[in-house]
């Protein structure tokens, strides 16, 4: 019984670390022919707003993600 429940606990950490390895590791890409993804903060601001503000009557998306 000890040697199972022991087993488990590893498994489940070797499972943790490989997921947390390919979270950080992993390459990251858009297709081509779209933009790069960014992060928007109070610097980058005004001129993500001029950007999105310039395609004035094309369909724009803006998701907003949050890890929690």
């Amino acid at each position: 019984m000890l040697k199972a429940a022991l087993a488990l606990v590893v498994t489940a950490l070797v499972v943790c670390v490989a997921a947390f390895g390919w979270l950080k590791l992993a390459p990251r890409h858009v297709p081509s022919g779209q933009p790069p993804l960014r992060t928007i903060e109070s610097a980058s601001l005004p001129a993500f707003r001029n950007a999105f503000n310039a395609n004035e009557g094309e369909v724009r998306i803006l998701a907003m993600l949050s890890p929690t």
